[in-house]
């Protein structure tokens, strides 16, 4: 058997979704670093808030990380078969609860490159695409970070069905469009580092193959009707078919909301689509995820079943344009 000396790296293999690389920070939810290695064990140091938790995926097994606050050596990887082996690490939780740093990573053995990207899948949303409340027991539960899973979610369980790396977009409470409110919409928060951290648009990305649009629950629910969500899905989506200029794209909805809302969202976004394509863009649809909940997860959010009929879905629509077959 050959012998390994112990080797500590202050960057990751690579990169998982949207990270701010400059000082190690990852906030969207899902999002994180991999790390692949020759040996048996791994530790990573790393910063936070405390009230962050992360999945953790050593050879493909996930299991859950809760994070404590401030700076904190953690065993990810131990007496493991020698080898190589890849671990994921992904936050569970959304932005505002506060950044995640990475330091190091320490195994007994060697790191050694990352495995060949892969296509991937950009999910844009607000709290369904957070994963708010999905491991919570019926709507009567009301937020916490510990019944909060991203990695639960319809697109990250579609997004691995698929074999396509993902990156989320996702803010609790967001809409797109300004009427009525003061707070900041996602077109505001998209091009950020981390939900936290300022940032500028991004180099055209010709990887991306499919981006999945949720938005208009947190717009249209409660009667609402705003007069600019029309105009300002319009120009998301001809900002997204910049900076991803070979994917798909669908324009999606559900499936919270009252039937009587979801009507009216689901026309609003019809006529963005229908706009769009009278502008030329070819490679965009609508998405019904309405699909009907057998259970609930908190504050009537969408359950881990729920979050799998949705997965099926998108997972069927993305395998139908790309030409793929079961």
């Amino acid at each position: 058997m050959p012998a390994f000396a112990a080797e500590t790296t202050e960057r990751p293999s690579k990169w998982i979704g949207r990270v701010a690389a400059d000082d190690a920070a990852f906030g969207w939810p899902g999002s994180g670093f991999a790390l692949r290695f020759e040996g048996r064990s791994l530790s990573v140091t790393l910063v936070d808030t405390g009230k962050n938790s992360l999945v953790i995926e050593v050879d493909g097994v996930p299991q859950r990380l809760d994070l404590q606050a401030g700076k904190h050596q953690y065993q990810l990887a131990d007496g493991l078969q020698q080898g190589v082996h890849d671990v994921r690490a992904t936050r569970r939780t959304e932005g505002w609860i506060g950044d995640t740093i990475f330091v190091s990573a320490e195994t007994d053995g060697s790191f050694l490159p990352p495995s060949a990207p892969r296509d991937e899948l950009v999910a844009i949303g607000d709290s369904i695409t957070a994963g708010y409340g999905v491991e919570g027991v019926g709507p009567g539960c009301k937020f916490s970070p510990e019944t909060e899973n991203q990695y639960l979610t319809y697109t990250a369980v579609a997004a691995r069905s698929l074999g396509m790396e993902l990156t989320t977009l996702a803010v609790s409470g967001i809409g797109l469009s300004h009427a009525g409110k003061g707070t900041k919409t996602m077109a505001d928060v998209m091009d950020n580092v981390t939900p936290l951290r300022h940032g500028a648009p991004s180099a055209p990305n010709e990887r991306v193959s499919a981006v999945v649009i949720n938005l208009g629950t947190n717009d249209f629910s409660g009667n609402k009707n705003p007069s600019d969500f029309v105009d300002e899905y319009v120009k998301l989506v001809a900002r997204l078919r910049h900076q991803f200029p070979k994917a798909y794209l669908y324009a999606a909805l559900g499936p919270m909301m009252s039937q009587k809302d979801f009507d009216v969202a689901e026309k609003a976004i019809e006529l963005a689509v229908q706009t769009s394509a009278a502008k030329g863009e070819n490679r965009l649809r609508y998405l019904n995820l309405r699909v009907k909940p057998t259970d609930f997860g908190c504050d009537w959010h969408p359950s881990r079943s729920t979050n799998a009929a949705m997965a099926t879905v998108l997972e069927q629509a993305i395998k139908a344009d790309r030409g793929l077959h079961d």
